[in-house]
């Protein structure tokens, strides 16, 4: 029974590791995972401060992932309403696009909904064409260089913790 446990919680923080590509908040699910997992064996392949230090280090991602969304924006000459739009327009593109085809249509909704997002955003609350599209481009790269630490944040607790049951 206890190879059946470690193998579904494997398979279960491999897949939250794959859902950051569709705006699920996989980071803090792998976390949340492990606390289940100590809960039903009781901590014995880990503490629960271990469990907190694996928190601690989603939030640090997290922060990180939105500083740099707003970072790059900012530089790019986004405003708060545009980098507001990129990220809401963003999410529902990641949604929408995970209906068509999970993980790569869910990737290709959220950039291009961060893309459109932003522009729209930016162009209604400017009329200037440029700076919208120069803030679209901050946007995007923000979110791709957020997306990129969300991932190696993922894969860094999901290690973490398989390390400890296997």
């Amino acid at each position: 029974m206890d190879v059946l446990v470690d193998v579904l919680f494997i398979a279960l923080i491999s897949f939250w590791t794959i859902s950051n590509f569709l705006g699920i908040p996989g980071n803090s699910l792998i976390a949340l995972s492990g606390l289940v997992y100590g809960l039903i064996n009781k901590f014995e392949a880990f503490s629960f401060s271990y469990i907190l230090l694996l928190f601690a280090i989603v939030l640090v991602v997290e922060a990180i992932e939105f500083l740099l969304i707003v970072l790059t924006s900012k530089k790019y000459g986004a405003s708060k309403w545009g980098i507001s739009g990129g990220i809401v327009i963003g999410v529902i593109g990641a949604i929408s696009g995970a209906f068509v085809t999970p993980i790569i249509g869910a990737l290709v909704g959220s950039v291009i909904g961060v893309i459109v997002g932003t522009f729209l955003v930016e162009y209604l609350h400017s009329s200037d064409i440029k700076r919208s599209i120069r803030a679209s481009i901050g946007v995007l790269i923000g979110k791709l260089a957020g997306l990129s630490i969300k991932t190696v944040g993922a894969v860094t607790v999901a290690v973490m913790l398989a390390s400890k049951i296997v």
